[in-house]
């Protein structure tokens, strides 16, 4: 009997050459632990330092049966933007690809608590920016197994790309607007995401406190989806407005493979 690839191998070819696959390899994980192994061992055979950690949304029917809201996914690639001119958003053509504006939270330390937001802002993070990151996966049906396909697939980051600070106290409270184009695809508030960007930095803190993931002081955040997860095609340009303070944009390019 021919034995089926290891979908760990099958997800590190696709994103070492650039190319999507037909489907997600089996067989997908089907609980948190299985999902964060396979991840782990992802990040392994890849082989790069990791800068940073993505954080996105259990899907709301699955939160009561995980007992958590949130998944978490290693960043290796940041980008600066230079202003507002667009950086590149690499996404696998025939795969899955999103961009989401977010707010960018960058460690100064790993605290061995939760942090706690106050009007000094937190001591644990010394820098906010504003920012994009870029989703895509060479699964093109990597939606359809979340969270678990997801969460094994590095979490579907494929990089962060960081613009300008948001030094404002109230900097969780601006709206944000993203245009796909130009037409308007989505609004928010970074404070309106569950309970905000400090609840994602100390869902991460847990995580690493039980030995999931490994913080370190220089990672950067990024604390999750403000205005929504929105698909990108390639050439296309995305832009995103956080109230007065920042404006970003990207454009959409294809993944020609990763390099450790």
């Amino acid at each position: 009997m021919t034995r089926a690839p290891d979908p760990v191998a099958v997800l590190l070819a696709a994103r070492l050459s650039g190319r999507a696959l037909p489907t997600f390899p089996a067989p997908v994980p089907t609980t948190l632990a299985d999902a964060y192994a396979m991840q782990r061992q992802l990040v392994a055979a890849l082989g790069a330092t990791v800068l940073g950690w993505k954080v996105g949304r259990i899907p709301p029917a699955l939160v009561d049966t995980l007992g958590t809201d949130r998944i978490a996914g290693p960043v290796f690639r940041i980008t600066e933007l230079n202003g507002c001119a667009p950086g590149d958003a690499p996404v696998f053509v025939g795969g899955a690809g999103a961009i989401e504006a977010e707010v960018m939270l960058h460690l100064r330390d790993v605290p061995d608590r939760p942090a706690v937001w106050d009007s000094e802002g937190t001591g644990c993070v010394d820098e906010i920016r504003a920012g994009f990151e870029i989703a895509s996966s060479p699964a093109p049906d990597v939606h359809g197994h979340a969270p678990y396909g997801i969460i094994a697939d590095i979490g579907i980051n494929n990089g962060l790309l960081l613009g300008p600070r948001l030094d404002r106290p109230d900097f969780a409270a601006i709206m944000v607007e993203t245009r796909v184009g130009e037409k308007v695809v989505g609004t928010g508030r970074p404070n309106e995401v569950l309970d905000g960007p400090w609840g994602s930095l100390n869902f991460l803190i847990d995580l690493h406190r039980r030995g999931l993931i490994r913080l370190e002081p220089g990672q950067w955040i990024s604390a999750g989806a403000i205005t929504g997860v929105h698909p990108i095609a390639i050439g296309q340009v995305a832009t995103a407005r956080f109230g007065a303070d920042a404006q970003i944009a990207c454009t959409a390019i294809a993944e020609n493979g990763f390099r450790p």
